[in-house]
C-alpha cells in the first residue's frame, strides 16, 4: 500500500522501491528506483522546441551553458541563438 503524504523525492515500499517524481493532489507520479526516466530527444528546430516540456527547455539550457531562467518562449530563444 501507497503511504499518503508524500513529496516529490521521498522513496516508498510497494513490491519493490520507488521514488516520487511528480504529486498532484492525492496522485502520485513515481519510477521504480534503480530504473531511468527515457531521455526525450531533442532536435535542432524551433517546431520541436515547441513540442517540448517547459522543464526539458530548461534542463537543455543549463546543459548548453546558457541561461536557464525566463519563459518558454525566452528559453526557445536562447536555444535556436
Amino acid at each position: 500500500m501507497i503511504p499518503t503524504g508524500l513529496k516529490v523525492g521521498d522513496t516508498f515500499e510497494d513490491n519493490g522501491t520507488y521514488k516520487v517524481t511528480k504529486v498532484v493532489g492525492d496522485n502520485y507520479e513515481s519510477i521504480r528506483v534503480g530504473e531511468t526516466l527515457p531521455e526525450m530527444p531533442f532536435a535542432d528546430n524551433k517546431e520541436d522546441y515547441e513540442s517540448m516540456p517547459y522543464a526539458s527547455l530548461k534542463k537543455l539550457c543549463a546543459e548548453k551553458g546558457l541561461d536557464a531562467k525566463g519563459s518558454k518562449s525566452e528559453l526557445i530563444a536562447r536555444l535556436e541563438g
